[in-house]
């Protein structure tokens, strides 16, 4: 459908959370764009007059489509640019640093009540959510989206979402873990032959020094690309579409129960929502995990090491899959800061515990 036929009340119904819009500013917009026809309608009527139009001259305005021949060419070229940047502006409007992490968190999987990651949009008043059979079938369409994106992760990867620099809603590949295994051989495979064999398509390296360099260029691709980050990444992100399948099932229960009254509707969306989004981030922060992968991230070249490389990256940084698909706001960055060094010390700590049971044991023999 082209973008210019869609009337802007539509669009209004369909922006993400954000401050400062009200329904009068959205009224406006119906009003500046009636105006727009109607002056254009003026204009097409004094033509028409001259040449013996049948049209009535005082035909209501907001009868005429922008796409239709009554409106002229510089009018329905400008309606159709004020739709588009309202279509725009309803997407990617001012929002806060926490609701970005919201969006992007209930983007990243199947869950949000309002999100419709199919056609790649949210919805702010999801008709289905007034329906027993309407909500009760989002739940378990959100599961069953899930535990596909489970067996996604478990092969060569699963589908995942985020908001573009525009605003728009796009889809992702994330690795999965048969995949992530085969890549470590290549890569390993490649670095022993040192440049010999190149299943990545890359120049092939003249000279010692510059074998060498790639020995170890993919040295640590295979073992923190492929393993870390590949591996150990697809293993958490399959506990975490496990853990959202059930979280989704288990909101059929107020869905059909308390979710047949407004206020009931409203508590069950704010808790399995803001649910998902704080589970999200235990995943996430968890040793191997995506915030985990950013905030140990490190190229001493540049002199940026562990934790500082991640606080000076800007929110947007497209030319990095690491930070690609989020937007890396103070807010994000403080709190997958904290929740992944909090994760670090419990980490150290268990294996100490290990080690030291270990010790005690010895002695005591």
């Amino acid at each position: 459908m082209p973008i210019q036929s869609i009337p802007v009340s539509s669009m209004v119904m369909t922006q993400p959370p954000r401050g400062g819009r009200t329904q009068g500013a959205a009224a406006g917009e119906g009003d500046f764009r009636s105006r727009l026809l109607e002056n254009s309608y003026s204009s097409h009527a004094k033509a028409a007059r001259s040449v013996g139009s049948s049209r009535p001259p005082d035909a209501p305005p907001d009868r005429l489509a922008v796409n239709t021949p009554e409106a002229s060419p510089s009018a329905r070229q400008a309606a159709g640019a004020y739709d588009r940047q309202s279509a725009v502006d309803a997407v990617a409007g001012p929002m806060s640093d926490v609701a970005k992490y919201k969006d992007d968190q209930l983007l990243s999987n199947p869950g949000g009540d309002h999100y419709d990651l199919e056609n790649h949009c949210f919805v702010a008043d999801p008709p289905e959510q007034k329906r027993f059979w309407g909500r009760i079938g989002k739940d378990i369409k959100d599961a069953l989206a899930n535990v596909k994106n489970f067996f996604g992760n478990l092969f060569f990867g699963a589908k995942t979402h985020y908001r573009d620099e525009n605003g728009q809603i796009r889809e992702a590949e994330q690795r999965g873990l048969l995949g992530s295994v085969v890549d470590f051989f290549q890569d390993l495979g490649s670095a022993l032959s040192f440049g010999a064999w190149r299943p990545d398509g890359e120049a092939e390296p003249q000279g010692l020094g510059k074998r060498v360099g790639f020995f170890f260029s993919k040295l640590k691709e295979a073992f923190f690309g492929d393993l870390v980050q590949g591996v150990t990444g697809s293993v958490i992100h399959m506990a975490e579409d496990l853990l959202f399948a059930g979280w989704n099932l288990v909101e059929v229960i107020p869905d059909a129960t308390i979710g047949n009254f407004e206020a009931g509707r409203k508590a069950t969306t704010a808790v399995f929502d803001n649910g998902q989004v704080i589970l999200d981030y235990i995943t996430d922060v968890l040793p191997g995990g995506e915030a985990s992968i950013r905030v140990h991230s490190w190229d001493l070249e540049k002199g940026e090491f562990p934790v500082l490389r991640n606080i000076r990256q800007s929110e947007r940084e497209t030319g990095d899959a690491r930070w690609k698909y989020v937007r890396n706001t103070p807010f994000r960055k403080a709190i997958e800061t904290v929740g992944s060094i909090l994760f670090d010390i419990l980490t150290l700590n268990f294996f100490g515990h290990l080690r030291g049971f270990g010790e005690d044991r010895k002695h005591a023999e």
